[in-house]
């Protein structure tokens, strides 16, 4: 066992109850959720239409835990900003020249893995169509074997320079993709792509129970852009890893999750919880809050939506530290919205994937012990306060 633990002898059903209930003394229900996912929908409104007002060719999406009221005050969940650069348009294959934006064609060769691509300039040909351009733009552009302009992921670092000089203060710090000038803020900038790679069809075609994700979510997500954005694969070699381009499907991860019940959002904050606490010290963000909101995506559309209820919280918790598990064992964690993507590559070795497995089936075995000492938002003395009576007060 990994942890040594007082034992709260309760029913699964008694646990769920006071989980909720402690999910309501610290304003973690569907009220503020709803109220979450306003403010962040109306502040990314706001700052598109300032950027509009400002001439700056940025339309801005939030995604993450605030926008999908998955936080608690403790957690302290940043923000999380796509800042989609609407005068750039990414296609899959050569076509009709779109005029007014830079026109980049995605592409793959042997040496991108799966998920990542390589972003090549374009230039307008005769009869409206396009070419590869062959003179470089930017002074981070690399021109490659055979003459292609390919935009580097580094630009994104100039345009920052650019974009805020004199406005913000201070280095700007990396996070994968992302860039941050703050606690509080995590911006990642990303290109467009109105077309759906094969890649992500499979969401759209696999065969399901039906339930989840619900037919008229997907008819919408099938729609919404894909995005480029600014990350190379960290086993790729430096020269490589500056030309890739990770592919994100972020909008229609955001459009997944609000469908998730009052419920699913409470099992998926739970357990998001519980890895700040106890799994971050050993594993960091190698595994994340990601890997999580994909064992509750692949949870939900596997088992039937009546097992999503007040009164069965920890079994459901268990279900998703099951499909983790299992993924553990298979050293394989599956991307929900893109086929071929392992989610541990490039973040767990297998070594550390075995430690992980030990940690989630000693997790799911003393699940109500783990949940009992949260100190995070005092939630475990809130689950526990029944029990001990006047001590907990």
């Amino acid at each position: 066992m990994l942890y040594r633990m007082t034992s709260y002898k309760k029913s699964q059903e008694e646990s769920s109850r006071d989980i909720y209930k402690a999910f309501q003394a610290i304003d973690v229900n569907l009220d503020m959720i709803l109220r979450r996912r306003h403010n962040s929908r109306l502040a990314e409104t706001l700052l598109t239409i300032l950027n509009e007002l400002m001439g700056v060719p940025q339309i801005v999406f939030h995604v993450g835990s605030q926008v999908e009221g998955s936080t608690t005050v403790e957690m302290k969940s940043d923000i999380d900003c796509v800042f989609f650069q609407d005068n750039f348009q990414v296609m899959l294959k050569l076509g009709a020249w779109h005029n007014g934006k830079t026109n980049l064609l995605a592409f793959k060769d042997e040496t991108t893995p799966p998920q990542f691509y390589k972003l090549c300039r374009l230039q307008p040909a005769p009869g409206g169509r396009q070419e590869y351009m062959r003179d470089k733009v930017d002074e981070t552009d690399v021109v490659d074997e055979q003459g292609r302009v390919l935009v580097s992921n580094m630009i994104v670092d100039n345009t920052l320079k650019i974009s805020f000089k004199g406005i913000v203060e201070g280095p700007v710090v990396k996070h994968g993709p992302s860039r941050s000038f703050s606690d509080d803020f995590d911006i990642v900038y990303a290109f467009p792509c109105n077309e759906l790679p094969p890649e992500c069809e499979g969401l759209f075609t696999r065969s399901s129970p039906g339930h989840w994700p619900k037919s008229q979510t997907l008819k919408y997500a099938r729609h919404l852009p894909v995005f480029f954005i600014p990350h190379g694969h960290p086993h790729s070699p430096l020269n490589e890893r500056t030309l890739q381009w990770r592919l994100s499907t972020s909008l229609t991860e955001r459009q997944l999750m609000f469908d998730f019940t009052e419920e699913q959002l409470l099992v998926y904050t739970l357990l998001k919880m519980l890895r700040c606490e106890y799994s971050k010290p050993k594993f960091g963000d190698n595994f994340s809050t990601f890997h999580i909101k994909t064992a509750m995506m692949f949870a939900i559309e596997k088992h039937p939506p009546d097992i999503w209820r007040i009164d069965n919280i920890v079994a459901c918790a268990s279900c998703c530290i099951d499909m983790l598990i299992q993924c553990a064992r298979d050293n394989v964690c599956p991307h929900f919205t893109i086929g071929g993507v392992n989610l541990f590559d490039g973040k767990l070795s297998e070594p550390d994937i075995k430690k992980l497995e030990e940690f989630l089936t000693d997790l799911k075995q003393h699940i109500n012990d783990y949940i009992c000492n949260l100190k995070m938002d005092s939630f475990g003395k809130q689950v526990t306060q029944k029990v001990h009576g006047e001590e907990s007060r």
